[in-house]
């Protein structure tokens, strides 16, 4: 009698869960509309007008606190792109993995409205907002401070060597374990799996473990040196020698000890 008991109340869970995900999908808003705030120019397709509207508040709340942590020159408004399916992104960018955002230079960025009803394991939309947001920091900061070295009156010119130094020079790690960081994107038990793996920053560039224990590397870095040292770090590409004054393994020496003590 008991196993029929749950049998019948799971079977009731599907059943709700089904009628809920069919409710909203006849009543989200399917054609692109558009919220626009001080700083941000917010479309978004597949989601709620409220949830768009907790996109733009999130994102203004922020705004200032995360270009003045790096230091952000004078920006543009921002394009956002948010979407109520992994497919309807994925239509949009282009891209074919299951990642959950992307910036398109400095002044846009796409991201999914993640939620029970779309992802097994959903992420914190709104961080992911703010993941892709400090994306665009990071590049205008970057192609702010390629112009003293990329010497060229034409713009597709520049953006060519622009790109190439970017992917050649600017790490993967720094690239991503800053936005982690701005976005409060961390887990304990996610860096302890992470931190097993003794990683170095160049394992980092490669693979998906940044996102488990990336937030912990800028952690460490601005209850050593100070939050100061990120606009520097950024403005050097990611020269851990010249900014901070240590090898990269003694960096990494110091990371792995910050780790063991905290997590």
């Amino acid at each position: 009698m008991r196993k029929y008991r749950l049998l019948v109340l799971f079977l009731a869970i599907i059943a709700v869960f089904y009628f809920a995900r069919t409710v909203r999908s006849f009543t989200v808003q399917h054609e692109t509309r558009t919220l626009k705030s001080e700083h941000f120019i917010v479309s978004y397709t597949g989601i709620y007008k409220s949830e768009a509207e907790k996109v733009s508040k999130h994102l203004e709340e922020n705004y200032s606190n995360i270009r003045e942590n790096l230091k952000d020159v004078e920006h543009d408004a921002i394009k956002v792109f948010v979407y109520g399916s992994q497919f309807k992104f994925n239509e949009a960018t282009g891209l074919t993995e299951n990642t959950k955002g992307t910036s398109r230079g400095p002044n846009e960025f796409h991201f999914v409205w993640t939620n029970w009803f779309n992802s097994i394991f959903p992420d914190d939309p709104l961080k992911t907002a703010l993941h892709e947001f400090t994306h665009c920091v990071q590049l205008n900061i970057l192609i702010y401070k390629a112009k003293d070295t990329i010497i060229t009156q034409d713009r597709l010119t520049f953006d060519k060597e622009f790109d190439k130094k970017f992917k050649a020079e600017y790490p993967r790690w720094l690239w991503e374990s800053i936005s982690i960081f701005e976005a409060g994107e961390v887990n304990s038990l996610s860096v302890k799996y992470a931190k097993s793996k003794n990683l170095t920053l160049e394992d980092l560039n490669h693979g998906n473990q940044i996102y488990n224990i990336g937030y912990t590397i800028i952690e460490y870095m601005t209850q050593k040196w100070g939050k100061d040292i990120l606009p520097k770090l950024i403005a050097s590409f990611g020269n851990i020698e010249k900014t901070l004054n240590v090898t990269q393994e003694e960096f990494e020496k110091g990371w792995m000890a910050f780790l063991e003590e905290k997590y």
